[in-house]
Formats: structure tokens, C-alpha cells, sequence
């Protein structure tokens, strides 16, 4: 389960809503902690092997930004249609700036990392289409990140899900949202 802090959520959603029509496209950072369920009570102490720590619940919450990004679609779009068949209001692509501030950015609060990317659906559920799981960065990352996506209409979001790669026979499982 997705732990996911309130203003996070509306920041991510503040984001969608401004972009509507189009897909917005963002990431999200923050650093490690100790604090899922079963974490233990000495962050020195190691963690037990045969019941590791779930990644996704051990992320500290309250160490988490949201970054937007600027969705270039459009801009790929119009330059070869052939190429790029879709425009933003189904499609995203990260900026040149936004993929280098991604994968060379130092973060706050240090030792931050990237732990998820986000995108909307506009007037569409929030599901993890072909398109989505062929554009995923997978092997990039260590850990892999999360990936939310949000259904949003002209107004508000209406409806947000995380999924997350596990491995290539796997591939990416659904997990639950919990705001808090």
C-alpha cells in the first residue's frame, strides 16, 4: 500500500486539473525511512531478509515533492505526426530540462531520490494502459519507482491508482492508495 500525504495528492491533482485537456506529467521525490509496519524499532538494525520491508511502505512521506513537468506532446506532435500519432490529450513526454532535472537533480531534503512518476487521464479512468507500461522506465532506477496515474475531468480528479513494476514475468501490479 501507497501511503500517499494529502498535499501530495492535491499538488498532483492541482496539476492535472491546470492541464485539462492535456495529460499532465510530473514525478515524485522524497527520501527512505523506517517507518512502514513492519519496520523495526532501530533504524541500525538490519532489516529481516526472508520479510523484507515493502519499498513502497517504507518511503517517508513527509520528505516528499512533487515536481511537475512540462508535457511536450503537442511540441512532438506537430513537428512528425507520423512519428508521434498522438497529442498530449492522450499522450505525455517529459521535457529535455525535466529528464535531465530528473536524472541528475539534487533534491531536498538530501538524500532524496525519485520514488514515483505521475500522469493523468483526462475524461478516462485511471489505469495503466499498453502505452503507459511501454513507456515506463524500467532498470533505471534503483529502486524502481511507482507510477500513479490520476482520472481527471474539466474540474477535480475523481480517481487516483499506483502501480508498480515487479519483474518481467510479473510485470506491473495495482497497488492501493491510502491518503493520509
Amino acid at each position: 500500500m501507497l501511503r500517499l500525504p494529502r498535499a501530495v495528492y492535491e499538488g498532483m491533482a492541482a496539476h492535472a486539473v491546470a492541464e485539462y485537456p492535456r495529460e499532465c506529467c510530473g514525478f515524485l521525490t522524497g527520501t527512505d525511512g523506517l517507518d512502514g509496519p513492519d519496520s523495526p524499532d532501530d533504524p541500525t538494525e538490519p532489516v529481516d531478509p526472508v520479510d523484507p520491508v515493502d519499498p513502497v511502505e517504507s518511503v517517508d512521506p513527509e520528505s516528499w515533492r512533487v515536481h511537475r513537468c512540462r508535457n511536450i506532446q503537442d511540441e512532438l506532435h506537430a513537428k512528425d505526426p507520423a512519428e508521434h500519432p498522438r497529442d498530449a490529450r492522450t499522450a505525455y513526454a517529459f521535457s529535455r530540462e525535466d529528464m535531465e532535472r530528473l536524472f541528475f537533480g539534487k533534491f531536498d531534503p538530501p538524500g532524496a531520490r525519485v520514488q514515483g512518476f505521475y500522469h493523468s487521464h483526462p475524461d478516462a479512468p485511471a489505469y495503466f494502459s499498453e502505452k503507459d507500461r511501454m513507456d515506463a522506465l524500467t532498470g533505471w532506477l534503483d529502486p524502481e519507482p511507482g507510477y500513479l496515474v490520476l482520472s481527471v475531468t474539466k474540474d477535480a480528479v475523481s480517481d487516483i491508482k499506483m502501480f508498480r513494476w515487479v519483474d518481467d514475468e510479473t510485470g506491473f501490479e495495482e497497488l492501493p492508495v491510502e491518503l493520509v
